[in-house]
């Protein structure tokens, strides 16, 4: 036991140094790239997405600072914040795609899908405190949540299909790139306990499958915009065909 605990001390703080120095080499680009706009640094927020590599992390991060400059930030820009943490504004939107199973948000979930916009590429099972990560056929994915314990020997519930289902049609019509349904089995019937919008947590996943779900959370987002794009809200507001730089910041 004490050799475990002194290598996950080690581990830790690898990581911390680690982090240290990618907050150093932000920095780095954000005084390189800001001296290109005649400023001292670029905004944190444009640098942390220009290296080109698919991450859930980062665009998890990049959409809640985007949500956190409206009014009122719990809400958020679309104001699904403040529909999916009111169960009868929760349950009429559930009943609005004709679904009819429960809705309990104080339950606590023992299936969690991360939905992107329709597409469901993991669920995670939770059963004692561990967990089991599969794909949406119930394959299992191993041990790619490091700081979980992984407990491979969680069965694969007979309702994984009907909640996968679910989930991308309920993710599919909300304005978000990522969001986390949790659901929860009360005498053999599948109970929604909530569908995340706002994540307190962010998953820290391995770094390729922080890549693959970075992928989905990219092309998540461009179906997002694909509405407003289509209705002309996305228009470019100058002659020269780009915004100003002064609009963005």
């Amino acid at each position: 036991m004490k050799t475990e605990i002194a290598t996950v001390r080690g581990e830790i703080e690898a990581a911390g140094r680690q982090r240290e120095a990618l907050k150093a080499e932000r920095l780095r680009l954000q005084e390189v790239l800001g001296a290109q706009h005649g400023k001292r640094v670029l905004p944190r927020l444009k640098v942390e997405k220009t290296n080109g590599v698919p991450s859930l992390v980062a665009g998890a991060r990049m959409m809640q600072r985007i949500h956190a400059k409206a009014s009122d930030p719990h809400a958020g820009l679309d104001g699904a914040g403040a529909i999916f943490t009111d169960p009868a504004q929760t349950e009429a939107y559930v009943r609005s795609h004709g679904m009819q199973f429960g809705v309990d948000l104080d339950s606590e979930p023992t299936a969690v899908v991360h939905a992107f916009r329709g597409r469901t590429p993991l669920i995670e099972l939770r059963q004692d405190g561990r967990v089991k990560h599969v794909s949406s056929g119930g394959k299992d994915l191993g041990d790619i949540r490091p700081g979980d314990t992984y407990a491979p020997d969680i069965a694969v519930p007979e309702w994984l299909g009907e909640i996968v289902r679910s989930s991308r049609v309920l993710s599919e019509h909300i304005s978000r790139p990522y969001v986390q349904i949790g659901w929860h089995e009360k005498n053999g019937a599948m109970i929604l306990s909530g569908i995340d919008v706002t994540l307190a947590r962010i998953p820290s996943m391995t770094a390729e499958w922080d890549e693959r779900l970075g992928r989905a959370f990219d092309r998540g987002h461009a179906r997002m915009l694909m509405q407003p794009y289509r209705a002309g809200a996305l228009d470019n507001r100058t002659p020269g065909g780009t915004f100003r730089y002064e609009e963005t910041v």
